[in-house]
């Protein structure tokens, strides 16, 4: 197993089937949720929010078999600070080998007033109740999520966190629930919830990407030294998305000493994980997308070609294989020489300077922006022949 490993302990908490199944277009059905929930555990992820229960029977039986499927991640369920929600919450995870509730707070200004019409006072009794029920139900691994901490006056969100605690939270979340966050906010954020709280418990962030800062943001909670971070497959989630998983694992990849952080995830896996999501959603995938976009990994322009032949760390700073992807030298008008010569080379023919030169005039010609394999293998057998014939 390939794993970021260096020091202090990076637990990931992937949300996919929680955030990432419920927006528009991500539905998935129970065999579906199990095969990425399966893919998850075997990726090395610590916690699966696996679900709301609360929301429909079929999203309690869900939640339910993910929690009988999986073995090796800690399985999450998220609830409102209510009974009925706490209590389908517990149902849910009873054949979970770990488990975990993530109970939604109220903290910002704007959602106390209009979404939930209810006062500070009333937002800080509810969630203390709610941390008490789910400790008498059963439930020792508890997160607390104040909605919307982002935008929440820091001396009620401190006074939130520190309710929660003394209720019996184990773990704080900071949600950037509608991606608001800059990333120079995030240590200011990180050390208003742990003066909040006693050193026992938890901190793990939760970033949106309306900005394109999700991954930014995180990264930065990470520096700040975070206990937790929670993301996605791909990215998925909410309006713009949530932290993309492949994308994070990423940066500590390629910056282990930077970061200094240890994570259980198997990085030769990620692009594996990634893929099946991708396919099992039918999820359009932007080429350049970082990581497991089509062209993550690929290069059609003659002057970069040349020199990954010679050495690949000249245009490649991650290496493709390190997350189960692979390199790939698109032939296209942009190639050079070098790059003709080596497929030519790797079709098993011999790449002659007069073959490669007619090839290259042709292709140079040509109003094709790529030129794929199966045709290129064409014009190899066909200036092959071509040359053969007596003038």
């Amino acid at each position: 197993m390939s794993t970021v490993s260096l020091q202090r302990p990076l637990t990931i908490f992937d949300t996919s089937l929680r955030d990432g199944e419920q927006a528009p277009g991500n539905a998935m059905s129970l065999q579906q949720k199990l095969r990425i929930a399966r893919e998850l555990e075997a990726l090395g992820v610590n916690t699966i929010e696996a679900g709301f229960p609360a929301a429909s029977d079929n999203d309690l039986a869900a939640v339910r078999a993910i929690a009988e499927a999986v073995r090796d991640s800690r399985i999450c369920a998220f609830a409102r600070a209510n009974r009925t929600d706490i209590e389908a919450a517990a149902k849910a995870v009873e054949p979970a080998r770990a488990s975990q509730i993530e109970i939604l707070g109220v903290a910002s200004e704007i959602h106390l007033r209009h979404k939930r019409q209810i006062t500070h006072q009333q937002a800080l009794e509810e969630i203390e109740s709610a941390v008490e029920l789910a400790r008498q139900i059963g439930f020792d691994d508890i997160c607390v999520a104040p909605e919307d901490a982002t935008r929440a006056a820091p001396e009620f969100l401190g006074a939130m966190c520190e309710v929660a605690a003394r209720a019996g939270a184990t773990m704080i979340l900071i949600p950037d629930t509608v991606g608001c966050l800059l990333p120079g906010r995030v240590v200011g954020l990180v050390d208003i919830v742990r003066a909040s709280v006693p050193l026992g418990v938890k901190v793990a962030m939760h970033a949106h990407d309306d900005l394109g800062l999700a991954v930014a943001n995180t990264l930065a909670a990470i520096e700040a030294g975070i206990d937790e971070i929670q993301v996605t497959l791909c990215g998925i989630g909410e309006r713009a998305g949530n932290c993309a998983l492949e994308e994070v694992v990423a940066a500590l990849t390629a910056h282990p000493m930077h970061f200094n952080r240890s994570t259980t995830i198997d990085v030769g896996r990620v692009y594996a994980a990634c893929r099946l999501l991708i396919e099992s959603l039918g999820l359009p995938m932007a080429r350049g997308k970082a990581i497991i976009g089509e062209n993550a990994f690929a290069t059609a322009a003659g002057i970069h070609q040349a020199a990954i032949i010679r050495n690949p760390q000249t245009y490649e700073f991650l290496e493709p294989d390190r997350f189960g992807a692979e390199r790939r030298m698109v032939i296209s008008r942009h190639s050079g020489r070098h790059a003709l010569k080596a497929k030519i080379e790797a079709f098993g023919l011999a790449p002659t300077p007069g073959l490669v030169e007619s090839i290259y005039r042709e292709l140079t010609a040509s109003e094709e922006p790529i030129c794929s394999d199966s045709k290129l293998r064409s014009l190899v057998l066909q200036n092959t022949v071509e040359a053969a014939l007596p003038a």
